[in-house]
This record gives C-alpha cells, structure tokens and sequence, in this order.
C-alpha cells in the first residue's frame, strides 16, 4: 500500500512538472518544496527504470517514455478528480481549465461566440484556445478537444460530427464585370482566381452538378493560407476566390462578393469535434462535448455548416 501511496504522489509531481514545464512552478501548484518534487520526479524514475524529463539549463523536454507516462498520469488524476465531483454537492459546478485547439478562420467565425456562452454558465471553468493553421498533437502537446476535418483526422481520437463546410466560389462584381462570361468551370481556367498555399491541390478545383464532376485547373497572381485575406482579396475585385460558405455569408448578404458558376457545387467536408480516446472523460470535458454539439445543432449555426 505504501508503494502504491508513494507512486501516486510520485506521478502527480510528474504530471505537473511536465504540464508546467518548470520544477519551481510545479513545486508552487503542489504547494511542496522544490527540492521534494525534484526528489519525487527521480524516485519515478528509477523506479520505472526511464527517464521521462530530459533537464537542460534552459528547460525541461519530455521524452519518448514520459509522453506515454503522462497520458497514465493524466488518467489517473483525472479518475480521482472524476469521483470526488461524482459525489460532490457541487457536482453541476464545472471548474478546472480546458485547453482546445481549431483552424484560425474557424475560429474567427464560430469559436469566440461559443466559448463565451459556455462560460456564462460555467465561469469557474478556464478554456485556453490556440488558433493555428498547424495540426497539433492533442495528447502529446495536452489538448483536450480540437476541430478538424477529414484531411487531419487521425485513428486515435474520437470524432463528433458538428455539420458540413461548403465550398463556394465567388468573386466582386467589378471583377466579372471586366471578364467574358463564366459558363462552365473550363472558363475558370482562363481567369485570375486566388490560391491557399496552405493546401497542396488547391490549384485543381472539382465542380459537380447533376451527378457529373467537372475538374479544372487554375492560376492566378495572389495566393494566401488565410481565409480571410484570400476573402478580402476576392472583394478587393483580385480574382475568383473559393472559401467556405461561413467565410464568406456577410459578404453576400451585402453585395461585396456574388456567387460564381451558382449551379455548380463542391462536395462538402465533414468538420469534427474530436477528442483523445480516455478510460475516464473528465466531467468538466464531458459537459463541455456535449454542450458543443448542441450549440452547433441549433438552426442558425446549422444553416452555415450543412
């Protein structure tokens, strides 16, 4: 039992020096001294025969062994977190922090106005979000939940569907006025249209209609790998720009962008809340899934992601 005893606090010391990234900060959290966090970190250890933390004078790297450590670290502070609030008269009171991770456009549109919500009924409840172009590693750099599509999905996580991003294709109208008329996708490949480096077949656009599809290769002057500053292009009169649907609504609502090739469609692209797999979801995360999924279901969210 007292091994058992001494491992617990061994890993909770573990956990928090790795999540920190500092023996003094870690020490602060767990309100003990330097020095004894240091000695719990060794004793794990050499008593799992790894090393888990590479110490360098500047800082503190995770190896092989303590990602995989951290994850069971993780587990088993969050099972123990999991059955204190089970049997807590405060059990609706979500609290602790939530790290996320989602595209920077999707954010933009969507993320700000959620999170706030969410926290008007949880405000003990502190989310941290990273907006990025990149894909993170959610458990290997510690994120809790993430948005992705299909291209970034990976087999260990947990997916919940929370609509369908659309394409569309559209440009300003003194853009179209100084061209010949676009009948068919072929014609794009004679104008200016705008680019996202960020995707490596950008530049080859499937349009379908009827249940035929229609493949055109096209170019242009100005690319970008952010939606919104192919956007302001595309309004800017630059070229013929395709963007999601919720990129782009308010600008079609009010005239500065028109849709191009309207009778064609581009497939849509399933966007996921996912998730790493866990034997015990904290209640916090749990509360937080679900209320997500139900934010996005609601009509008005429902009509820019379907």
């Amino acid at each position: 039992m007292e091994t058992i005893q001494a491992r617990y606090e061994q890993a909770i010391c573990f956990a928090t020096v790795a999540e920190s990234g500092s023996f003094t900060r870690a020490a602060s959290a767990l309100e003990r001294s330097k020095a004894h966090v240091s000695k719990q970190v060794s004793a794990l250890e050499t008593a799992l025969g790894v090393q888990l933390l590479m110490r360098t004078t500047r800082r503190l790297v995770l190896t092989e062994a303590g990602r995989t450590y951290l994850e069971y670290c993780r587990q088993l502070r969050d099972t123990l977190l999991e059955g204190e609030q089970a049997v807590s008269a405060v059990r609706e009171e979500v609290s602790g922090t939530l790290r996320m991770t989602a595209p920077t456009s999707f954010g933009d549109a969507f993320l700000l106005e959620m999170l706030l919500d969410f926290q008007t009924r949880h405000p003990k409840l502190r989310i941290a979000l990273d907006l990025s172009i990149v894909r993170r590693d959610l458990v290997g750099d510690g994120y809790d939940f993430a948005i992705r599509t299909p291209r970034n999905l990976e087999d260990h996580l947990i997916a919940k569907a929370l609509g369908l991003v659309r394409d569309v294709l559209v440009a300003s109208p003194d853009f179209l006025a100084r061209q010949a008329t676009l009948a068919t996708p072929a014609d794009l490949a004679g104008v200016p249209c705008l680019l996202n480096t960020h995707f490596r077949d950008d530049a080859d656009w499937l349009l379908q209609r009827d249940g035929q599809s229609h493949a055109v290769r096209v170019d242009g002057a100005f690319a970008a790998n952010h939606f919104g500053m192919l956007r302001s292009a595309a309004i800017a009169g630059v070229g013929i720009a395709r963007l999601p649907r919720y990129i782009v609504a308010a600008a079609l609502a009010d005239g500065r962008l028109v849709p191009v090739l309207p009778a064609y469609e581009i497939a849509p692209s399933p966007v996921y809340l996912v998730y790493p797999q866990r034997r015990h979801m904290p209640y916090r995360n749990r509360v937080f899934r679900d209320f997500v999924v139900a934010w996005f279901a609601d009509p008005a969210r429902a009509a820019l992601l379907s």
